[in-house]
């Protein structure tokens, strides 16, 4: 069959290079209409697109000259405020690149906008140059007013009135005079606050102040050619400060119109940024448009001419479709199917006849095939059932004596799994005793662990403690030799008070002698030297009860001489006392240490001992876990070992019933 439909192939291929010249014209018209249609779409599409990227280009170029308009705009706008707040010169240039290159950008936008009157975009560029126009001719006259006021204060007006500022206080300065020159400070506060704040106030209050400094001129005892000096300077600073007054309103004037030309423009060139926008948009939506409807145009023609194609193909492949099915079933042996397009007079039906003809031969080879397969299945069903006679005698033989030893093996099998079981209970019961033996020991291990740990704890606490005592008993020793000094100390302060006290005696007893020989010629002046004998009189009272008092401190010296003396005594044998408990401290300190050695050393043994313990409970729990999966394993082989007996007797039966249907085949 595979040669038939081999065949049928190559004849169908073999017609198909014989179509004749009618329908080979017929499917080349159809191809070069398609490809006209499609290339004619394609080129009205590319025709639009390219137009509408023009414009969408001519949008793209005009929107960023836009922008860049705006920026250098406002890049102008920043370098002209920067110029007004420094006056640095350098900025000037700086200004007009930025305008000039606005004013180069806004050209071209006219250009590429043209002379349209009733292009919105065009009549707001055409605006937007003329206000450019104005805003540098207010700059130009800004930095007219700037230059006459002068860009640094050495410059201009500004100079002149610095210049005359100094005259002035210099020659204030060589006559000192405090009236002139606290108006003169007064003046240069106002025109600083006119320089710095700009109301017109401050001015003119100078103006008035300097008046009346020329007034105060003549008041003064200057000289006269010094006063005509004064009244020439301050007549200068006073004209230097009108001039610079003036040239400053004019300035503010110049910048609040620069300003106001500035903000008229934006509005503008928002407007023009608007319009650019607008028109970026509409050429992006006609370039969207012409791409949709390129789009639409080829899928139409692409699918009329496909339609067209499926049309034309369907009648010529309605015909081929008809035989190949034919073909088919005469490949799959159905020699009843019919052959459409005999009686066509085109390529199809030299087709159909062509295979029509190897039809009829491929019956012939099939009948042909089939009486010889029949014969030669008859010799090999023959050979067949003689060699299955052998080879069931083989089997029986080789397979019996398999199933013997496999039955004799699972027996065996079978007691080993029943001792090894047993086996493995016994030694998970042996495994589990001893993990309960061992969780009993790890548990006291460990309280004997956990007190031995307490026990180091105490002895670490009793020796730090017996440290703390060591430490305060040094402490209390030292201090009290501290006592023992300063008490030793008062001593030999009593002993100097003593002296003290002997020495105010002796004065006292001297002092008794020479009242007393004051009164003794008190009385020989008679009524003369009777206030002289009453001051003598208490002079000797004072005297006694100096010698009195003294008599009583010294006592008290010596009782306090006598307490010291004894309290110097009870403090040496109080030192030495605790210096005898710091000794015993010593001694217990010692002893506490080597006994917090051996505790440690204890408690490190314990700890060790509790964590082989550990250890060796969970070596048990492993030996137990694999007892228990030993003693799982063997029930396993021993149901296994009992399954295997089963189904060697269950083979033994199908073997024999196997063999008895092979034989009777």
């Amino acid at each position: 069959m595979r040669q038939l439909y081999s065949a049928s192939k190559h004849a169908l291929r073999s017609s198909f290079n014989r179509i004749k010249i009618g329908l080979r014209f017929k499917i080349a018209m159809l191809g070069l209409i398609g490809v006209a249609l499609v290339g004619s779409a394609c080129l009205l599409g590319l025709r639009e697109s390219a137009d509408a990227e023009r414009r969408s280009e001519a949008s793209v170029a005009l929107r960023f000259d836009v922008v860049q308009l705006s920026a250098d705009y406002l890049q102008a706008g920043l370098i002209a405020n920067e110029f007004l707040r420094t006056s640095d010169d350098k900025l000037i240039a700086k200004h007009e690149a930025a305008a000039t290159a606005a004013k180069r950008r806004l050209q071209d936008i006219e250009r590429r906008l043209g002379q349209s009157e009733s292009d919105e975009a065009a009549k707001q560029s055409t605006a937007l140059l003329t206000g450019l126009n104005l805003y540098l001719t207010r700059f130009q006259n800004l930095l007219s007013a700037k230059r006459v006021l002068g860009l640094t204060e050495h410059d201009g007006l500004q100079g002149k009135l610095r210049d005359a500022t100094r005259r002035l206080e210099a020659k204030l300065a060589e006559i000192e005079d405090p009236r002139l020159s606290v108006q003169m400070l007064t003046m240069r506060r106002l025109e600083k606050d006119f320089i710095l704040k700009g109301r017109e106030k401050d001015g003119d209050d100078l103006i008035e102040r300097a008046s009346d400094f020329a007034g105060a001129l003549s008041k003064t005892d200057l000289a006269a050619d010094q006063e005509k000096e004064l009244t020439a300077l301050i007549g200068g600073y006073k004209s230097s400060f009108l001039a610079f007054m003036v040239s400053q309103q004019s300035l503010n004037e110049e910048i609040e119109d620069f300003g106001s030309v500035f903000a008229r423009n934006r509005p503008t060139l928002d407007a023009l940024i608007t319009s650019a926008e607008a028109r970026y948009r509409a050429s992006q939506a006609s370039a969207a448009q012409v791409r949709n409807l390129l789009d639409w145009i080829i899928g139409g023609v692409t699918l009329g001419v496909a339609a067209l194609a499926l049309l034309v193909g369907q009648r010529i492949a309605g015909s081929v479709t008809r035989t190949t099915a034919a073909m088919q079933r005469l490949a799959a042996g159905d020699f009843e199917a019919v052959l459409p397009g005999l009686e066509r007079r085109d390529e199809i039906g030299e087709m159909a006849r062509a295979v029509e003809a190897f039809k009829a031969a491929s019956q012939r080879a099939a009948r042909e095939e089939a009486e010889a397969k029949i014969a030669q299945q008859q010799i090999e069903a023959e050979h067949r059932r003689t060699d299955m006679h052998k080879l069931a005698d083989g089997f029986e033989v080789a397979v019996g004596k398999v199933i013997e030893t496999v039955f004799l093996a699972s027996s065996s099998l079978e007691s080993s799994a029943g001792s090894l079981t047993h086996t493995a209970e016994t030694s998970r019961q042996l495994t589990i005793a001893t993990a309960s033996v061992s969780s009993e020991v790890s548990a006291c291990v460990g309280t004997v662990a956990a007190s031995a740990e307490q026990l180091l704890a105490s002895v670490d606490d009793i020796g730090r403690r017996i440290e703390e005592s060591t430490t305060m008993t040094d402490a209390a020793v030292q201090q009290t030799r501290q006592t023992s000094e300063h008490v030793l100390q008062l001593a030999h302060a009593g002993d100097r008070i003593g002296d003290i006290v002997g020495m105010i005696q002796t004065i006292a007893r001297q002092t008794n002698l020479l009242a007393l020989n004051a009164t003794i010629e008190a009385a020989r002046a008679g009524d003369a030297g009777r206030g002289f004998a009453v001051v003598a009189f208490e002079v000797k009272a004072l005297a006694e009860q100096t010698a009195k008092a003294t008599h009583d401190i010294q006592r008290q010296v010596a009782d306090i001489q006598q307490a010291t003396r004894s309290s110097a005594s009870s403090i040496d044998e109080i030192v030495g006392l605790i210096e005898r408990v710091s000794e015993t401290i010593a001694t217990i300190s010692a002893a506490i240490e080597k006994q917090g050695l051996e505790t440690r050393t204890m408690s490190d043994h314990v700890a060790k001992a509790a964590s082989e313990t550990v250890h060796v409970g969970t070596s048990i729990e492993r030996v137990q876990r694999g007892a228990e999966h030993v003693e799982s394993a063997s029930r396993d082989v021993f149901a296994a070992a009992q399954s295997l007996a089963n189904d060697s007797n269950v083979l033994r039966r199908e073997v024999a019933n196997f063999l008895g249907s092979v034989r009777s085949a």
